[in-house]
């Protein structure tokens, strides 16, 4: 025997009946919940293995009793003389789903998905914390390593000390939250932010283990991230930390907002007031959050065709319909375009945040934006401009053999005073070695993975939109070519796009609103998580289940309070004596 079973936890049972996807288990007159996940031990032919199984109908079970209703009138006439003869015949009677088993291969555990069956009669155990915590993290390595952390596996009621975390490499492949109001997205958007710093600090701090950086573009409809929730927050991650630590990790700024001078004093000195050039938006961001008629596209071609980066100067300072145009074509656009006239963020000239987002994205940071101040629409193009921008470079960079392919490339795609602006830097970036228009490019698969995070997800991924141009629906299906990923945050599944939910290959779905959301998310998921419905109707906030197309094992989560991480690893971001020494002689 290589596995000391003493460490999968308590004996509770015995397998009964079933089959490789269901079974049932005899155990003892214990509190179990529905949820919890058991280990069944088993040692056919040879090879050993544990099985792990997951509680969804729980039953009362009186042995050598076959009428219940008897017992119970017999109990209430003879009393506790009466009980204290049956409990022992006592039994509970547990129905739930095989996840799959853990098996040694090569010295090396392995998760496979649930094709055998355990022993006849083999035995169950129950996890217990501080027991059973690093048997489980051995055992479910495969399905539970990477580099960004979510939250810690739940068993029932309780948790063991198995972090559950995301592979960076499956960011570009989209992930999805899904929850409720009050179901903890916000708390949940937080940890992954201080999962993402945290993974960044260690590359900064190990260079030569190559770990990728991590960026991300964080909508904040709330402006809860940078102050917190309740009482800590990312600030408090930045004051944190010493100032080579800041400087690599953070960089000049990190926190975006429509009105610097309306923020805390302490927020101030990171953050940068969001402005956007009316020259830097394209016809194509504009289909993407909102509906217009072909005549109204055809108009707004013709005027791009002809303006280039002033076509919205061109329409908005118009006065009738040019000759060829169908009478009312020019106010339709207007009215559409009239909310980009009267918005703070985006402008007919001044200075842009747009390049200093860019160079925020292409060197793995981390970017609060708060848009708690903005209309839906502003937000909705202001995510699309940045998502657009950082699309047509990487896919400038691809499609380049050269700098020089490189930069007719993005002139092509860009608009081309903003293109003038960072198109030193971004040589910089994609260079392959050397800044001649002879020199390789790289593959944006090797730069920092790039997230865009998509809230209320349901205006602009429905499929109305979907059928048209949409920037969003480019990227899910074409995203993880370039490194770029979506993260889509939704009340609502059910509204949303197939194609958008189609190319999603990591859910955390949280506390569901309704039965049509369960059913949606359960259709949805990426590994089979039918029979669960149970599970979500009485899910606690923070708790979720994690699913992904790259494992086998639907992960039950509770994601703890980002207070409680931050109190944990708040001394981590100040590096050490040895650490600053080791850094400084590396360099």
């Amino acid at each position: 025997m290589t596995l000391d079973i003493r460490n999968l936890g308590e004996l509770y049972g015995k397998v009964s009946v079933g089959d490789q996807t269901s079974l049932g288990i005899m155990g003892n007159n214990r509190d179990v919940s529905v949820g919890e996940i058991f280990m069944i031990y088993s040692h056919r032919d040879g090879h050993e293995r544990v099985f792990f199984f997951r509680v969804l109908a729980l039953q009362n079970y009186l042995r050598q009793v076959d009428d219940m209703a008897r017992v119970a009138g017999t109990l209430m006439v003879e009393g506790d003389a009466y009980l204290s003869g049956i409990q022992r015949n006592m039994l509970l009677q547990v129905g739930g789903k095989m996840l799959g088993y853990a098996e040694l291969e090569k010295g090396k555990w392995v998760f496979r998905s649930p094709r055998r069956l355990p022993d006849h009669l083999a035995d169950v155990y129950r996890p217990v914390p501080n027991v059973s915590d690093e048997a489980v993290r051995k055992m479910l390595a495969s399905q539970t390593d990477g580099e960004v952390f979510i939250g810690n596996l739940q068993v029932g009621e309780a948790t063991l000390d198995v972090p559950v975390k995301i592979p960076s490499k499956y960011l570009p492949m989209h992930m999805g939250i899904f929850g409720s109001t009050g179901s903890g997205k916000s708390n949940l958007m937080m940890v992954l932010i201080k999962s993402i710093l945290d993974s960044n600090l260690e590359a900064s701090r190990n260079p030569n283990e190559k770990r990728p950086r991590i960026s991300a573009f964080c909508i904040d409809p709330h402006d809860e991230f940078a102050k917190g929730v309740t009482a800590c927050g990312i600030q408090d991650i930045v004051e944190a930390m010493d100032q080579e630590t800041r400087a690599s990790v953070i960089g000049d700024f990190y926190y975006l907002t429509t009105h610097l001078k309306a923020t805390p004093r302490e927020i101030q000195r990171y953050g940068r007031e969001i402005r956007i050039l009316w020259e830097e938006i394209l016809p194509h961001d504009l289909y993407t959050i909102m509906d217009f008629t072909p005549q109204m596209v055809s108009f707004i071609d013709g005027q791009y065709a002809a303006n280039r980066e002033s076509w919205i100067s061109a329409i908005t300072d118009m006065k009738d319909d040019p000759e060829g145009t169908p009478k009312g074509t020019l106010n339709a656009v207007q009215r559409r375009l009239r909310f980009i006239e009267r918005s703070p963020i985006f402008i007919r000239s001044g200075s842009s945040i747009l390049s200093d987002v860019f160079v925020a994205m292409e060197t793995g940071r981390v970017l609060v934006v708060n848009t708690s101040l903005m209309s839906d629409t502003e937000q909705f193009l202001l995510t699309t401009v940045i998502a657009r921008t950082v699309s047509d470079l990487r896919r400038a960079a691809k499609s380049s053999g050269t700098l020089g392919d490189f930069e007719s490339q993005g002139a092509i795609r860009l608009p081309g005073p903003f293109f003038n602006r960072i198109k030193a830097r971004a040589k910089s970036f994609y260079s392959a070695g050397g800044q001649s228009d002879e020199s390789g490019v790289r593959d944006p698969r090797d730069m920092p993975v790039i997230l865009v995070t998509v809230e209320e997800a349901p205006s602009i991924l429905n499929p109305e939109l979907m059928r048209g141009q949409s920037v969003f629906k480019d990227l899910s299906r074409q995203g993880r070519k370039f490194n770029i990923g979506l993260i889509v945050v939704s009340q609502q599944v059910s509204v949303l796009d197939n194609v958008i939910l189609s190319q999603m290959n990591t859910e955390v779905n949280l506390r569901l609103g309704n039965e049509r959301e369960i059913q949606a998310c359960i259709e949805n998921a990426s590994v089979n998580i039918s029979g669960f419905e149970d599970e979500f109707r009485v899910m606690a906030r923070g708790e979720a289940i994690v699913t992904a197309s790259y494992r086998e094992l639907p992960l039950p989560v509770r994601i703890p309070l980002f207070d409680t991480l931050f109190e944990r690893d708040k001394s981590r971001y100040k590096a050490s004596k040895a650490t600053r020494a080791s850094e400084k002689h590396t360099f």
